[in-house]
């Protein structure tokens, strides 16, 4: 039952729910402990409150009390929650999308932004290959010109 509680109403509606409760209508589970009160969201019962024992059942001994909280809700109201609880999981699966898709993007994100760099450290690395052939090449020319002058001179 526990895979179908809406995590939301689990960690603070159930005690919203307790604040909105009568003190007459609380109950005690079978060992003894208030129980507490959870909202299921299975497709037969959308929305419908129930209470359950306090002590999780997995690995911890809870004593499987169950007991539903209200009775059960009429046709047209079950159609909405049912409605809304479809909306609600096929946004929440389109989320999911959305965010594998940015994680993604971040990803390229990174992957671009080094690429990036390297590619700057790269033309300075040509840039200064650049400078370095354009010295060179006007010490040539500067050393063909000397020699053509020496030539024109000794000749």
């Amino acid at each position: 039952m526990s895979a179908y509680l809406n995590p939301i109403a689990r960690s603070s509606g159930s005690s919203s729910s307790l604040h909105s409760v009568k003190k007459e209508e609380h109950k005690n589970c079978f060992c003894g402990k208030r129980a507490r009160i959870y909202t299921c969201w299975t497709l037969k019962n959308p929305g419908r409150r129930f209470y359950t024992c306090a002590t999780p059942k997995e690995g911890h001994g809870g004593c499987h009390f169950f007991e539903w909280f209200e009775e059960d809700f009429c046709p047209r109201a079950l159609d909405v929650i049912s409605h809304l609880n479809h909306r609600r999981i096929y946004l929440e699966e389109k989320l999911k999308l959305v965010e594998e898709e940015l994680a993604e993007h971040v990803v390229k994100k990174k992957a671009l932004k080094l690429e990036k760099h390297e590619l700057i450290e790269e033309k300075v690395k040509l840039e200064l290959d650049k400078n370095r052939v354009g010295k060179q090449l006007k010490l040539c020319v500067f050393v063909v010109a000397l020699l053509v002058a020496l030539m024109i001179i000794f000749k």
